[in-house]
């Protein structure tokens, strides 16, 4: 079984999602539960007791009560925005409602949360974004491993591994690879040819210079 997850925005529908699952493979769809508690605070008012209520209905997979709930804050003095939103929202709990069910109540019962979206990126975002970083995609691809060995505590193993097969080399490739290694450092370290000095440049002011000209207006300069 496949287990995917999104806020079912643009681009990320269920359908699309389920869509790149292989042939013969079973996927589960799950609405993100973040963006959907998120949608709900949002319309309803985040202190608002009607929003309370109703994250927990959706929580139980309540359809009857949110539908009690969603219409008490219809019944409501709403502006035409308070409605709008209102609309949206219910249009997109009834659309997704199905994939709101957590993994406990499709059946499987050792799946607690599916750690989608910022939960699980944020390992991958702190290290990565922000503070003016920028990253080749050779490197971003070993940086994302390393860090994915961590999270699946994989990376010492993974590093135990490595250094196993750095220390049964063959002497023939230690030989070349150490010959390699010095004549780079001599290259690095070889000094560059420095360049004979020309000394300082020497000249004179004349002192019987007509003071029309450039350095007799130069000389008045000097003494006056």
């Amino acid at each position: 079984t496949i287990f995917l997850a999104s806020d079912a925005g643009p681009g990320y529908e269920p359908a699309k999602l389920l869509s790149l699952v292989p042939q013969g493979a079973h996927g589960e769809y799950f609405l993100d539960r973040y963006h959907c508690l998120q949608k709900i605070e949002h319309t309803l008012g985040r202190h608002n007791e009607l929003a309370m209520r109703a994250i927990k209905a959706v929580r139980h997979h309540d359809q009857a009560e949110l539908t009690i709930i969603l219409d008490t804050y219809e019944s409501q003095n709403l502006t035409e925005k308070q409605a709008d939103d209102l609309m949206r929202l219910r249009k997109y709990l009834q659309r997704n409602w199905r994939y709101i069910l957590s993994p406990q109540m499709r059946g499987f019962k050792d799946i607690h949360l599916i750690g989608s979206v910022e939960s699980s990126h944020r390992a991958f975002t702190y290290r990565m974004k922000k503070q003016g970083k920028s990253w080749t995609k050779q490197g971003a691809k070993a940086m994302i491993g390393l860090i994915e060995a961590r999270m699946n505590g994989e990376l010492q193993a993974s590093l135990n591994t490595i250094l196993e097969q750095l220390t049964v080399l063959p002497r023939v490739a230690q030989t070349s690879l150490l010959q390699e290694m010095h004549i780079r450092t001599g290259e690095f370290l070889r000094k560059a040819p420095t360049k004979p000095s020309i000394g300082a440049v020497q000249g004179i002011i004349p002192i019987n210079t007509a003071t029309s000209r450039p350095m007799g207006q130069l000389f008045k300069a000097l003494t006056h």
